[in-house]
């Protein structure tokens, strides 16, 4: 937009037609737009991440309509959630395409192909997040992303519009969403040399705005779902997850490791053609969490002490499991060993070993269990019944309520956990639901070792005695008939 406002200088009556409706309807966004909504001329990803009403959908349309009417025979792009959202939103929408650029300007528009072709040649094609794979191919100097916190396969769809952002000297993609905790909104907003992250709020677009809209809002206002979709605060995952991560308790660095009961090793598998990624062709991981069960006051614990996730095949599963099943966590003396990738240091007498593989009991896990039974090694199956991934870690959730849970406190970083940890505490934080991250194996691993622990009894009861006894006894209702 930049580059053309200063064309308004010239004189009006020696332009071509074309060249003064693009002056012209420069300078009026110019004049009405906030200084916000007009992004820089020079960066490579510029992002709005804003309240409902903020003005999103015409800060991008603005943007990219500029773009094609200023570069001639070049290919841009449009993408938003779904076909109606590029549609009726993206090209057709009160804010959109066909509304902020001069008609002057547009050859034509077909809304079957989605593509509007501008009389100098360039061409805008929209696409969808429900096909990323039609974004395999395609060429464009100018991208803009539409509501990218609601696109249903966000990151492939991302990664396919950047492999084909290399057109131009100076390709760009501008991005505008109403903001969510999804993994790939939290990694855009990552500082980065060429990124830029505008926020904002419903009621900095207050004037363009109805009174009445306003008054709706007052309702939302001091509640979660107001902190996001008005004042546009991206909110902390774990906030609307099921296990937070206040939770969770730091076992000290310094502090020696506790005398364990039990130490589980727990594996959500993955390996076979049917737990490749139908679209992506990946193979899922197989994810693996190692935990210490001890006592301490009379209540059970648990600590981790190992995680880690890998796309394996059944023989360098095999190999994988037997290595982990032969590593000893701390020595005679107590001395902590977390995270010995490679085994213990010390002779395989010392220290302790895990004493239950667990295994899910599911096609892949069953193969497992049957191959590394050959081996000699017995695996413990667990079997979850109907229980979707939610309700399973609602069962195991008091464990983590009632504070029983460690993680071990990084030496580098005093008061977080080690840096390993990270993505088990991520994912087990983060998951609400199905589709709520994309990945979701440590959940997995972490909720069939809990679920070992309370049905053996290994962690004692959930439920403080002394707050059971403080309790009123319950009121007797007499039976008026008697016996």
């Amino acid at each position: 937009m930049a580059e053309a406002v200063h064309l308004k200088t010239a004189d009006a009556e020696a332009m071509p037609p074309k060249t003064r409706l693009l002056v012209d309807w420069q300078v009026r966004w110019a004049k009405m737009a906030r200084p916000e909504q007009i992004p820089a001329a020079d960066f490579s990803e510029y992002g709005y991440m804003a309240g409902r009403g903020y003005g999103k959908t015409r800060i991008g349309a603005e943007w990219l309509g500029a773009k094609a009417a200023l570069h001639r025979n070049t290919y841009c792009a449009v993408i938003a959630p779904t076909y109606a959202d590029v549609d009726k939103v993206c090209f057709q929408g009160e804010s959109g395409l066909l509304n902020v650029i001069p008609q002057g300007l547009i050859k034509k528009y077909n809304s079957t192909d989605l593509l509007l072709e501008m009389k100098n040649g360039t061409k805008i094609r929209g696409f969808t997040s429900e096909k990323p794979a039609r974004l395999r191919g395609p060429q464009h100097q100018f991208i803009w992303c539409d509501e990218l916190a609601a696109w249903q396969n966000a990151e492939e769809t991302w990664d396919m519009a950047m492999m084909g952002l290399r057109l131009g000297a100076k390709p760009q993609v501008l991005w505008t969403t109403t903001p969510r905790p999804v993994e790939l909104v939290r990694k855009l907003i990552i500082p980065k040399q060429g990124r830029t992250i505008i926020t904002g709020s419903t009621f900095d677009n207050r004037d363009n705005l109805p009174d009445r809209f306003f008054e709706s809002l007052e309702a939302y206002e001091g509640t979660t779902i107001g902190r996001q979709e008005i004042h546009g605060e991206l909110l902390d995952p774990s906030e609307n997850a099921i296990i937070k991560k206040s939770w969770l308790k730091l076992w000290p660095a310094k502090k020696p490791l506790p005398a364990f009961d039990w130490i589980i090793m727990s594996l959500d598998t993955a390996y076979t053609e049917a737990t490749r990624d139908k679209k992506s062709g990946d193979a899922d991981y197989t994810a693996c969490s190692v935990w210490g069960v001890f006592q301490h006051d009379g209540k059970g614990y648990a600590l981790l002490l190992d995680c880690w996730q890998e796309q394996l095949g059944m023989p360098d599963l095999i190999k994988r499991v037997k290595k982990e099943m032969n590593t000893a966590y701390g020595d005679d003396q107590d001395v902590a060993l977390i995270k010995p990738m490679y085994g213990s240091a010390k002779p395989l007498t010392s220290g302790r070993k895990p004493d239950i593989l667990l295994i899910e009991d599911k096609g892949s896990g069953i193969s497992l269990r049957q191959m590394l039974e050959r081996e000699g090694i017995l695996a413990h199956a667990y079997n979850p019944g109907r229980a979707d991934k939610l309700a399973r870690l609602h069962v195991v959730s008091p464990v983590f309520a009632r504070r029983r849970v460690f993680l071990p406190e990084s030496d580098k970083f005093p008061g977080k956990p080690r840096v390993w940890a990270d993505p088990l505490v991520a994912q087990l934080c983060s998951f609400s639901g199905k589709g709520s991250i994309k990945h979701d194996d440590f959940v997995d691993s972490t909720t069939q070792a809990m679920r070992l622990m309370m049905d053996k009894g290994m962690l004692g009861s959930l439920v403080d005695k002394k707050q059971e006894m403080d309790k009123p006894p319950p009121k007797v209702i007499q039976n008026p008939y008697g016996q």
